[in-house]
């Protein structure tokens, strides 16, 4: 097996390292080889150094200018810079190198996505890829990213899916579906699918930003519930002129609805989402207000038939110290 096959194979395999150091063993022997510089850029990309990816890219059309893979990678680059324009006319020179190959459109329709004045172009684009390979999972997903953030999610889930049933193990495709669910309240099914898109692809750090937005709409959904709890026993604690007994069942009755509302809401989380919300609350200190809140706010509410007006100090003071911790983390974290 020759320097470059075996780079092919690492790269197949996921030891980008490894394989970087074969292809520069190539490009010592033969520092004007396109495909080695193609798959450098390649390896460049799936670590993360785009500068690293565009450089190489450049190599390979410096040696070869006719290369449509060295354009596209160089297209994809340019778009992960944010040069869109650059991208747009890179990735339309290499469809017009090879104008019946799928890739071309796929990373035309990518680059063109950021300039709404090119998603008329992009949508026929991205037909002329499914149509080029209706059977690979990429031209639909591609599709599915263009048509959702033109709004068009409906069409969008469609995509999605078909892309998942040819390749069950497309970790954006899923992601992206479950982003979707998430939108039309489907909590269950999109943690699950954030889940199973981290687990397939644990690089995919979307999915990962996912799950933690899902983890703070929970813990911020349950501290707004406590709030409006304590507020309600409050309210009835410091305007019934009768005895203590029914504050006392109305705090008892909204804490056991709290409570219920809660549980469902955990129970509605895929398992690996409920794990991650519970490690967190252990060892994020960026959900401690949150916390700390609904912690305050659920014991006011059911002492608040004892002690109305100092627990109702209590709750506005909580409140208060919510909204100042709150915005010193968001400073800290800026």
């Amino acid at each position: 097996m020759d320097t470059i096959a075996r780079a092919r194979t690492l790269i197949d395999l996921g030891r980008h390292d490894q394989a970087k150091a074969e292809l520069a063993k190539a490009l010592a022997d033969d520092p004007a080889s396109t495909e080695a510089w193609c798959l450098l850029a390649q390896c460049e990309q799936k670590t993360g150094d785009i500068k690293a990816m565009l450089h190489a890219s450049t190599q390979a059309l410096a040696s070869n200018p006719d290369s449509e893979w060295g354009h596209r990678l160089q297209a994809l680059a340019q778009h992960k810079l944010g040069w869109h324009a650059d991208a747009v006319r890179t990735a339309r020179e290499a469809v017009r190198l090879a104008p019946n190959q799928w890739q071309q459109y796929v990373v035309l329709v990518t680059a063109m996505m950021p300039l709404k004045q090119f998603h008329g172009e992009a949508a026929l684009a991205a037909d002329r890829a499914v149509e080029l390979a209706p059977l690979q999972s990429e031209t639909h997903l591609t599709r599915g990213v263009l048509l959702g953030s033109m709004g068009n999610l409906v069409a969008a889930e469609r995509n999605y899916r078909e892309a998942l049933r040819l390749d069950p193990e497309n970790a954006a495709a899923r992601n992206n579906l479950a982003t979707i669910e998430l939108r039309g309240n489907k909590l269950e099914a999109a943690t699950a699918g954030f889940a199973a898109a981290l687990a397939e692809n644990p690089r995919l750090q979307v999915a990962r930003d996912n799950i933690d937005l899902v983890c703070r709409r929970v813990l911020r959904s349950t501290r707004l519930a406590a709030q409006m709890v304590f507020v309600g026993v409050a309210l009835v604690a410091i305007t019934y002129e009768g005895g203590r007994t029914f504050p006392e069942v109305v705090a008892g009755l909204l804490v056991l609805m709290w409570l219920v509302m809660v549980g469902r809401l955990l129970g509605r989380l895929a398992k690996p989402v409920r794990a991650h919300l519970y490690s967190i609350l252990r060892n994020d200190r960026r959900f401690l207000p949150t916390t700390l809140a609904t912690v305050v706010f659920i014991g006011a509410a059911l002492a608040a038939a004892w002690m109305p007006i100092l627990l109702l100090g209590i709750g506005i003071a909580a409140t208060f110290a919510y909204f100042v911790s709150d915005r010193l983390r968001r400073g800290s974290t800026a």
